[in-house]
């Protein structure tokens, strides 16, 4: 891994670390033109200063992620996370984030429900940590 690489992977530990936390923070990763697509609802927040306002409005306490891992280009980033959230089973996601000159413009975020394991596989299967 470059320091390049670690460099990146540091800054989007952070931001996710950050959100629900210090949401100023975690908007130092966009662009002011940022584009927040949360792809399973189809809801589109664009611009720095409402991100940071609907992350302030959430209403309830913000749902800790655990960065599993990232990586990329320069231009485009993946990240594998967990969302817990409080009294329910934690939920797989991918974020995928496009930048532009070192900024963040897009990012969207995907949501996997969690369910339970398929009997038909059972035999193959070996119960995921």
């Amino acid at each position: 891994m470059t320091d390049a690489d670690k460099t990146m992977a540091a800054r989007i530990a952070d931001h996710f670390e950050a959100i629900g936390k210090d949401n100023v923070r975690a908007a130092e990763i966009y662009a002011d033109s940022i584009v927040l697509e949360y792809v399973n609802s189809g809801e589109r927040i664009r611009g720095k200063a409402n991100i940071i306002a609907t992350r302030q409005a959430y209403p309830g306490r913000p749902a800790p992620f655990e960065v599993r891992r990232s990586g990329g280009t320069p231009e485009l980033q993946v990240v594998e996370l967990t969302m817990h959230l409080e009294g329910d089973k934690p939920h797989p996601m991918v974020a995928v984030l496009d930048f532009e000159d070192g900024l963040c413009v897009r990012e969207r975020l995907y949501v996997a429900e969690p369910w339970g394991p398929a009997a038909y596989r059972s035999r193959w299967v070996e119960p995921d940590a």
